[in-house]
């Protein structure tokens, strides 16, 4: 499985984002104070876990943020490509010989689900069962990436309100003291920074990051559709012409193609 970083591409983004957002600001009042407030930001960043703790598992929140690590790492995007040329060949060897005889070919796959789809092509002859275990095992595969887009578009909706939440405290805590008129527009200026964080949070860093893990999710359930279709296939003994124009079809339809054409298959 080939991948390559692209960690620079995201943080710079994310330093754009921050620069577009702020630096009005700081080319109008010629300082930072008027952006940093840190119980502003315990309030929202401390009030949106919290919640998400309370919504969702510790663990799970744990393990929403350590997938992160995927938006830095690219795939190879001709790997399915490469998983369409060995379904063909393993349909080549399958009508030749027999599904049995696709035992010594494990050796030479890579992917894990494919790998996992052939095993159990081999240990079921119901096309049914083979079918209803292969969607159960992408499933159960998926699961917890499904949770952690969740799990970050929650934290989006959350971020805001808490942000709203941080200001009205901000301007109680103003209210009820007696001070220069100056003063207390500084201090109103310091609790609408909240919101700030509460918006800006959600829209810069949650949202974007449920739909990024959204996008990394829909690629791969496709690469597990176009498996179990070869892999079903196979156990139905189709030849690998037949295979081959199928999985064309499939990833013409889906847009997925080398140099403005897809890769032919072995016939």
């Amino acid at each position: 499985m080939k991948i390559f970083k692209i960690k620079p591409e995201i943080l710079f983004l994310l330093l754009i984002g921050i620069c577009a957002i702020f630096a009005p600001v700081l080319i109008k009042t010629k300082s930072t104070g008027a952006l940093i407030a840190p119980h502003a930001l315990l309030i929202v960043i401390g009030g949106t876990l919290c919640a998400g703790c309370i919504g969702f598992s510790t663990k799970e929140i744990f393990r929403a943020f350590v997938s992160l690590k995927s938006l830095f790492f690219k795939k190879d995007r001709e790997e399915i490509l490469y998983i369409a040329d060995e379904l063909v060949e393993m349909a080549k060897i399958s009508r030749a010989n027999g599904v049995l005889a696709l035992r010594e070919y494990r050796d030479y796959i890579r992917h894990p689900f494919l790998l996992n789809a052939l095993n159990c092509a081999l240990e079921e002859n119901d096309t049914k069962t083979l079918e209803e275990n292969l969607r159960l095992m992408s499933f159960l595969e998926n699961k917890n990436d499904f949770k952690n887009v969740e799990i970050f578009e929650e934290l989006g909706g959350y971020a805001p309100t808490f942000g709203i939440l941080g200001a009205i405290i901000g301007l109680i805590q103003i209210s009820t003291v007696n001070t220069q008129p100056q003063a207390l527009l500084s201090g109103i200026a310091t609790a609408f920074i909240a919101t700030v964080y509460g918006v800006g949070s959600a829209n810069l860093i949650f949202l974007p990051v449920a739909q990024k893990l959204k996008n990394l999710l829909e690629e791969k359930l496709f690469e597990h559709e176009v498996i179990i279709s070869g892999i079903l296939d196979i156990a139905n003994m189709q030849s690998s012409v037949v295979v081959s124009e199928k999985l064309n079809k499939i990833l013409v339809k889906n847009e997925i193609q080398n140099k403005g054409r897809v890769i032919p298959f072995a016939a």
